[in-house]
C-alpha cells in the first residue's frame, strides 16, 4: 500500500513537473507567438520561470519590445508622412519600378479631379502622357531628377474641360546612394494662372502695339504730307492738322486708359472708400458731358431712390464708371431721339445702378466678351468714333474692386441695359493718392 502511495505521489510530481516545466510554458509561448504574428505587440510579456523555455521567453519578450517600438516609429512616421503630404499645394505620386501608382496626396487627386483611385494602375493609364512615361523611364535607368511641363484636360466643375498647365519634376527614390531607384516621387506643380497671365500679357503687348500703330501711321502719314509741300495748301494744311491732332488725342486717351487698367491690378492699393453723395457724382458727369450730349440730340433721364443715394466708395472712380458707360451709349447709339435712361435702387446692403439706351443694341455673340480688354463690337465704328477698347474693361475692374459686378442685357435693335452693383457700405482702403 504504501509503495503503491509512494508510486501515485511520484506520478503526480511528475505530472506537475512535466505541466508546469513544459506543457504550460510550451502554450505561453505558442500563444505568444500566435499574438505576434496577429501583429498583437502589446500582449502581457511571458513569465520568466518559464522551465525549459526560459531562454525563449526571454527572447519573445526583446523581440515583442522591438516590434512594439518598430509599430510606434513606423505609426510616427506614418502619421507624419500623411500630415506631409495632406499639407501639401502641389500633387504627389509615387511609383514604383514597374510604373504603377503606389501612393498619392489628396491635392493631386483634387488637382486633376480624378473620379476613381489611381492606385495599383499604370502611370500611362492615369495620366495618358507618354512625355510623363519618359521621364518616369528616364528617371529609374538613370537616376537623374527629371524636369518636364505637360497640359491637361481636367473635367470641369461647371461642366466639359478645362486645360491645366504642370510643371513635373520627377526624381528616383534610391535606398542607398548610387544604387538603381527602386521607385520615383513625382511632384506635380499647378503653373496654369501663371501660363494664362503669361498668354494675356502677350495678348494685351499684341492688342496695344495694334492699337498704337493706326494713329501713329496716321500721324506719321499727314506729317509727311506737310512736309512735302501741303503747308502752302491751307486747306490740306488744316485738313491734316486736324487728323494729327485727332489722333494724338485718340493716343493721350489709349495711354491714359492703359495707365488706368495697370493701376486696377492692385485694388486694394487704387481706391479711397470715403463717404460720398452717388446721385452728386452723376449730376457732375452729365455736367461735364453736356457738349456731348447737346451735341447729339441726346436725353438722359435720371431716376434716383432716396434710399440708394449715400454709399461709401472712391468717388472719383464711380464717376469713370459713370462717364465710361454714358459716353458708350453717346458715341455707338445710333438713333435719331437717343434717350439714355438712368435708374438706382436700393436691395438690402447693395444699390444697384441701370444705363439703358434706345439704341441699335449689341449682338448676342459679342455681349459673353463685351467686358474684355480691346474688345470691340464694331471695330471700324469705334475707332472713329474715339473709343479705346478699354473702357468696358476698367469699368469691370472698378466695380469689382467696389466688391460688386456689371452686367449687360441686350437684343438687337432694342437697345442695352448695363447693370451695375456693389454694396453701399466698404471697408477702409489704404490710400495712395492715384
Amino acid at each position: 500500500m504504501l509503495w503503491a502511495t509512494l508510486a501515485f505521489v511520484s506520478v503526480f510530481a511528475a505530472a506537475l513537473l512535466l505541466y508546469f516545466g513544459i506543457l504550460r510554458p510550451y502554450t505561453l509561448v505558442r500563444s505568444s507567438l500566435r499574438r505576434l504574428a496577429e501583429r498583437d505587440f502589446a500582449s502581457a510579456p511571458l513569465s520568466s520561470s518559464a522551465g525549459l523555455f526560459k531562454g525563449s521567453t526571454r527572447d519573445i519578450r526583446k523581440i515583442s519590445e522591438l516590434l512594439q517600438q518598430l509599430d510606434r516609429q513606423i505609426t510616427d512616421e506614418g502619421f507624419s508622412l500623411r500630415a506631409i503630404l495632406s499639407s501639401m499645394a502641389e500633387g504627389v505620386l509615387i511609383a514604383d519600378n514597374s510604373q504603377r501608382v503606389r501612393l498619392v496626396n489628396d491635392a493631386l487627386i483634387s488637382l486633376l479631379a480624378l473620379r476613381e483611385s489611381p492606385l495599383n494602375r499604370p502611370v500611362i493609364e492615369v495620366f495618358r502622357k507618354h512625355q510623363l512615361q519618359n521621364a518616369l523611364e528616364a528617371a529609374l535607368a538613370e537616376g537623374t531628377p527629371q524636369e518636364i511641363e505637360v497640359t491637361l484636360e481636367i473635367p470641369s466643375p461647371r461642366g466639359g474641360y478645362e486645360v491645366k498647365h504642370l510643371d513635373v519634376h520627377v526624381s528616383g527614390l534610391m535606398p542607398k546612394p548610387q544604387a538603381r531607384p527602386l521607385a520615383v516621387l513625382v511632384v506635380f506643380h499647378d503653373v496654369t494662372a501663371i501660363r494664362n497671365l503669361e498668354a494675356s500679357q502677350r495678348e494685351l503687348l499684341a492688342n496695344v502695339s495694334h492699337e498704337f500703330r493706326t494713329p501713329l501711321s496716321i500721324i506719321n502719314g499727314y506729317v509727311e504730307t506737310l512736309m512735302d509741300g501741303a503747308l502752302d495748301d491751307p486747306e490740306m494744311a488744316g485738313r491734316s492738322l486736324k487728323a494729327i491732332h485727332k489722333n494724338a488725342r485718340r493716343l493721350a486717351l489709349l495711354i491714359d486708359d492703359l495707365l488706368t487698367m495697370s493701376r486696377l491690378e492692385e485694388p486694394a492699393k487704387l481706391l479711397e472708400f470715403q463717404p460720398v453723395n452717388l446721385r452728386e457724382l452723376l449730376g457732375r458727369v452729365i455736367e461735364h458731358l453736356e457738349p456731348s450730349i447737346t451735341g447729339r440730340g441726346a436725353q438722359i433721364v435720371v431716376d434716383w431712390a432716396d434710399d440708394a443715394i449715400h454709399a461709401e466708395a472712391d468717388g472719383r472712380r464711380i464717376e469713370q464708371v459713370y462717364s465710361n458707360l454714358i459716353g458708350n451709349a453717346l458715341r455707338y447709339g445710333e438713333v435719331e431721339h437717343l434717350t439714355v435712361r438712368i435708374s438706382a435702387r436700393r436691395q438690402e446692403n447693395d444699390v444697384w445702378i441701370s444705363f439703358s439706351d434706345n439704341g441699335p443694341g449689341i449682338p448676342l455673340g459679342d455681349q459673353a466678351h463685351i467686358f474684355e480688354r480691346f474688345y470691340r463690337v464694331y471695330k471700324d465704328r469705334s475707332r472713329d468714333a474715339g473709343g479705346t477698347g478699354l473702357g468696358l474693361s476698367i469699368v469691370k475692374n472698378i466695380v469689382e474692386a467696389h466688391g460688386g459686378n456689371v452686367s449687360v442685357e441686350s437684343a438687337p435693335g432694342s437697345g442695352a441695359t448695363f447693370r451695375v452693383c456693389f454694396p453701399l457700405g466698404q471697408g477702409t482702403a489704404p490710400s495712395t493718392g492715384l
